[in-house]
Formats: structure tokens, C-alpha cells, sequence
């Protein structure tokens, strides 16, 4: 499942990310990687959601976070 369709304050662990761009680049930078567990602190009915991982808060809107996979 994609990040977009995941429960508030569930964790879950990145699976894929189908980033390939600048954009897929800035986000491993920020430490979102296959592998990295993100915990979900807000999510909006657009899809847009606050996500915690590696100590930071990271905003991501809809078509990143359904750009990423995870279990």
C-alpha cells in the first residue's frame, strides 16, 4: 500500500519508492529510504500527511506520499 492510504499514527516500514526524480533525491536525503520506518503523525482527507522519521517531521503532499510503498 501506499503511503496516502495508511492510518494516522501507524508506523510502517518504506518498502519502494517510485521517485526517480530531484524530488526522489531530496527525500533520501531527508533519510526516506527503503527500509526507513516512518511513523504517520497527521493525515488529511486530500492526501497530503506529517510524517516522523529519523527524529524529524517531514511534510509530504499526495502525489509523494503515493509515490511511496510501504508494509
Amino acid at each position: 500500500m501506499s503511503l496516502c492510504e495508511v492510518e494516522n499514527n501507524g508506523t510502517y516500514r518504506i518498502t519502494r519508492m517510485n521517485l526517480e526524480d530531484a524530488n526522489g533525491e531530496r527525500l533520501k536525503n531527508l533519510g526516506l529510504k527503503q527500509g526507513t520506518e516512518v511513523k504517520v503523525i497527521s493525515r488529511k482527507k486530500q492526501g497530503s500527511l506529517i510524517i516522523e522519521s529519523c527524529g524529524r517531521q517531514i511534510a509530504l503532499c499526495k502525489n509523494f506520499a503515493s509515490a511511496i510503498d510501504v508494509e
